[in-house]
Order: C-alpha cells, then structure tokens, then sequence
C-alpha cells in the first residue's frame, strides 16, 4: 500500500477471507490492549469480548494468526496484521460473499473502507457473466460418471482444498471413519497429501487404504472439479476443511458439511456454519474414526429438517444474489464503472 500510494497508483483490495474474518483483524489492536491476547496456552477456546456480531461465538482460536503467549513469543502475529491493516487506505476491498449473508460485517467494514464490493458466490457469478475452462490443478472428472449411478444425496464428497495436510494417522482414522458410516463417497487424495513424518511410507499408508473392501462404494481421485461435484444430485454431504472458497461453494449448491478445520480462517468458519447458520456439524476436540463415522451418520440421514430448509433457503439467498436484479451482480457492474472513472497521472 505505501509503494502504491507513493507512485500515486490506485489499489482495490480482493480478501479471499469473509467479511467476518477480515473485521477480525480490524478488532485485534482493540483485543490487545483490552488484555484479551495473547492468551495463556491453552485456552485458545477462551470466548472474546467486545467484537460487534460475535457475542458469545468467537473464541481465540477463531482469530487470525495465532496468540497463544508461547506461539507469540516465537513469532509475531502483527506482521500479518498490520498489512491487512493497511489495506483500508485503498479505493475499496472486493469480498467473495453477499449481502444477505454477512450483512452485519459488510456494514462494519463500510466503516472502514471507502467501499466495499461484495461479488459472491464470485463462482456462481462467473457463470452468469462470462464462459471460461480454467484449472490451476488437473481435474479428474471420472467420478462424476460414477455419481450418476448413485441415488441422490447419498454420496458424501470429501476434500480437503490444497493446502491443508494430514498425518498418516489422522488419514487412517478418516479412512475407517467413512467406511465404517456406510456411506457411499468419494475421496480427494493428493500425492502430497501427507504430512512428512520419519519412517513413513506414504505408497504404503495408501495401499493399506485401497486393501479394503466394498471398493464400489467410494471412488479416490487426485483432484476433483468440487463445483460440478457439490451440486450433483448424488451429494447429501461435503467433509471439508472448511476454507472460505469451499464454504461459498457448498452453500451456494445447498450442501450440508461437516468441518475439519486446521488451519487460518477456517475454525472461525466452521464456528459461524455450526453454530450461527446452523448448517452442518465440526469435528472439533475429537478426530477418531467413531467421531468421522457419527459425522457422516448425522448429516447424511437427513433427520434435521430444520437444518434442511435453512441451506436450501441460504442456497437460493446465494444464487438469487448473482442474478442481474442479485446485489452481488450489481456491485460487480459497479467495481467496474468506478475502475473505469479513476484518472492516473
């Protein structure tokens, strides 16, 4: 920002994070000097005070970086911070989500930012606006021929994106968690999926996998094409690691999920789609095979109604938005128009 300002270049900010996350970071110097953080180790499930719109709901570990005293004292978390910080000095901050989903949070930033455009679900309105083939990963699309022979909403789809890694340990206890829930599903399994651990092999922890029975009833991919998957008729629930993209993408098709978050942004939306959205449930203290197989069990029976008709309203809240009367289609048409009048010397 302060190169862009010192060359007299103009700057719009795109946060891949919700609007719930990146207020977070607007709320951290507040936190700091209230004593809030860091937190004494161990208590990162320590609920926070004085954050608009999250009484009772954000807990340390939903915060950006990490502030824990030990973790602070290694590395400081206000580096990351501070140039978040700085964005608010740009013409305006772009956000891959809708009005009437984050409509408090929206209103917060519009405090901070000269505007605030939010385009989401940014896939959902790509495909209205334009006709694109675009991969940043080799998709297998052989599952979806194999979802076509499978009954709807009975096949749960679990990816965890391309960042998020596991031990062969936590990958074994998935593994035996999903066969034990008796559920068709199919399962995203990079090569580099596996965190390195000595004397791991990782060809063998794979074999172990596939030695297996009942193999026709789930299908293992390298990568999959997620957005034709979560709004085939087959799925009835998403096992994700709950990164941003990947929660606008199953809410948008109106897919329940169940989160295993890790890492970053995702705790803190596991925490707004289970307990605020109430649509889905999170693996959190627990990661055995008997907590995957009552997951999956939860979610794809479909017993709660109540949780049924609450995504399929967000659904149609969320595609209505990218429609050319949709709120996100008119602030993309309007991010285009104030691009357009900006005069650079």
């Amino acid at each position: 920002m302060d190169i862009a300002q010192e060359l007299g270049i103009p700057v719009f900010c795109f946060s891949t994070f919700s609007a719930r996350f990146l207020f977070l970071f607007f709320s951290i110097p507040k936190l700091l000097e209230d004593g809030q953080i860091p937190y004494p180790v161990g208590n990162s499930n320590q609920l926070l005070r004085g954050i608009p719109g999250g009484e009772g709901l954000l807990r340390c570990k939903d915060l950006p970086g990490i502030w824990s005293v030990e973790d602070v004292a290694k590395q400081d978390p206000m580096n990351l911070v501070n140039q978040i910080l700085a964005t608010s000095k740009s013409c305006g901050v772009i956000l891959n989500t809708f009005d009437k989903l984050e409509g408090e949070f929206v209103t917060n930033l519009s405090k901070i930012y000269n505007k605030v455009y939010t385009i989401g679900p940014i896939h959902s309105l790509l495909k209205n606006s334009a006709q694109s083939q675009f991969e940043f990963w080799k998709e297998d699309h052989s599952c979806l021929a194999w979802f076509d022979s499978q009954a709807p909403r009975s096949v749960v789809f679990v990816s965890f994106g391309s960042l998020v890694k596991r031990t062969s340990s936590q990958l074994k206890e998935l593994w035996n968690g999903l066969v034990n829930g008796g559920k068709a599903f199919v399962l995203v399994l990079s090569s580099d999926v596996l965190i390195e651990e000595a004397g791991e092999d990782y060809e063998l922890v794979i074999r172990e996998i596939m030695d297996r029975k009942e193999k026709g009833r789930w299908v293992i991919v390298n990568w999959a094409p997620q957005e034709e998957v979560l709004s085939h008729e087959a799925i009835g629930g998403f096992l994700t690691h709950s990164g941003w993209n990947s929660t606008m993408e199953s809410l948008a098709a109106g897919v329940p999920m169940i989160c295993w978050p890790q890492i970053g942004d995702q705790p803190s939306n596991a925490t707004w789609f289970t307990k605020v959205w109430k649509i889905g449930v999170q693996m959190e203290d627990s990661f055995d095979r008997s907590t995957v197989e009552t997951m999956v069990r939860s979610i794809m029976e479909h017993q709660d109604q109540k949780m049924e008709n609450v995504i399929a309203e967000l659904a149609k809240l969320a595609n209505d938005s990218v429609g050319e009367d949709g709120s996100s289609y008119r602030n993309l048409q309007c991010l285009i128009e104030d691009i357009k009048k900006i005069e650079v010397n």
